[in-house]
């Protein structure tokens, strides 16, 4: 039944994303053909800027709505109210040091101002985002699966069409900011009429409880998929062979296209999340759930990804993106093996956020961090983009060692028997 519920789920989620991503992709190379490297860069710069200030709009509190709600569906009303309210006001309370941050790094004005529209049109998707993860933790995956979709359909067409009349990297800005709008109206609308009436509650003792409870979320998640945008920030500002808007526009490529592989253990993630929590007591299950998803991913998604950007990366950017940007070619088979580890390490992963035990795991993860950072600083200063993948590649290969001594150690599991999985079980 557990099984079948989460192949169900996962199944939800995969193929919106598949569809998401090869819409994504379009939009992407279509972008970076337009622009040119330079414009491509400053282009990833504040799509960076706006995932790190609408990650203090989560704060870990998406993963922790999830676990909660999922293992008590009865206090979802007075749970949710506070929630929203929560990280709508954290969004809010965070914009000055948005504005800081982007004139103490000192980027051109155009770029500066553009990153703030960016910004602040994460207020409205972290809105639209708060329902997302309430449908989640129910398991009821349908509906914001379609609905990522038709988001992700509007979007990428808004982009070629802006583009395709000259509006440049100002137009899709500004096309995200209004669909970032029309988004929040649309979803709060649809959760009010087919799900329940929200309303925003405002309790400081719940929220600091709330924010208690989702710091260990908040801190893990900052350090595992903060580092990706981190590198980008570095990449930008640090004197290194290349100037750091051509830097990104030579990374990025590589990098989205191994983000593509992502897809499999995203939707993954997000479907075993809610099931792990409901069941976190009984380590059987869990420790079934680990050895399949692995094994699943490792020859439908990891080894694939291998061979691809290892034997064919100069054809693939050249396809996707065009000659201009073959210097990423060399990127792409690192970034190839260093997404493989990322993506063989999500079942662990998933299980060590649904377990009780994950504040355990954030030493582990600030000292990852840590040794990403020492990595990065010489070898950007060295080998520009080169020197990030490789930074991001050595960084995945700790991560693993890691990740498998936590399951050792917190959940027991010793050894993920990927071989010896019941063939008649396997997804």
């Amino acid at each position: 039944m557990i099984d079948n519920k989460l192949i169900r789920n996962t199944g939800f989620v995969f193929v919106a994303g598949i569809v998401n991503k090869l819409f994504s992709l379009v939009a992407i190379a279509y972008t970076a053909r337009v622009l040119g490297k330079a414009d491509f860069g400053f282009y990833t710069l504040i799509g960076t800027f706006t995932f790190l200030f609408s990650y203090f709009g989560n704060f870990g509190i998406g993963p922790m709505t999830i676990k909660e709600i999922s293992r008590n569906k009865t206090k979802v009303h007075e749970l949710f109210n506070h929630i929203i309210s929560l990280r709508l006001c954290l969004i809010v309370f965070s914009f000055p040091i948005l504005i800081l941050i982007v004139n103490l790094l000192d980027y051109r004005e155009d770029i500066k101002y553009l990153i703030l529209i960016a910004g602040f049109s994460s207020l409205f998707s972290t809105f639209s985002d708060s329902f997302n993860t309430l449908y989640i933790a129910f398991e009821r995956f349908k509906v914001p699966s379609l609905i990522s979709v038709l988001i992700s359909f509007l979007s990428s067409i808004s982009n070629i069409l802006i583009l395709y009349f000259g509006y440049g990297l100002k137009g899709i800005v500004m096309i995200s900011f209004i669909g970032a709008l029309l988004g929040a109206v649309v979803s709060g609308l649809w959760v009010r009429q087919r799900f329940f009436k929200y309303k925003f509650a405002f309790n400081f003792h719940i929220w600091k409880d709330l924010i208690y409870r989702s710091l260990p979320f908040s801190i893990v998640t900052f350090l595992q998929q903060g580092r990706m945008y981190l590198n980008i920030l570095f990449l930008s500002k640090l004197p290194g062979p290349l100037p750091g808007e051509v830097a990104i526009g030579y990374y990025y490529p590589a990098s989205s296209l191994c983000q593509v592989a992502l897809m499999l253990s995203n939707s993954f993630r997000q479907a075993a999340l809610p099931t792990m929590a409901s069941n976190a007591s009984d380590i059987k299950i869990i420790q079934r759930i680990i050895n399949k998803s692995t094994k699943v991913l490792l020859f439908i998604v990891i080894l694939p990804l291998i061979i691809f950007t290892t034997f064919f990366p100069e054809k693939i950017i050249t396809i996707i993106y065009g000659n201009e940007y073959l210097p990423s070619a060399s990127t792409l088979t690192i970034l190839g093996w260093a997404y493989a580890f990322m993506i063989f390490n999500t079942p662990v992963t998933v299980a060590l956020f649904a377990v009780e035990e994950i504040r355990g795991f954030i030493p582990w993860a600030i000292l990852l961090f840590c040794i990403n950072i020492a990595l990065i600083v010489p070898l950007i200063l060295n080998y520009s983009f080169l020197g990030v993948a490789i930074a991001f590649l050595i960084s995945g290969i700790i991560d693993t060692v890691v990740r498998n001594y936590l399951l050792r150690t917190f959940l027991g599991i010793k050894n993920l028997k990927i071989g010896d999985v019941d063939k008649e079980n396997i997804y």
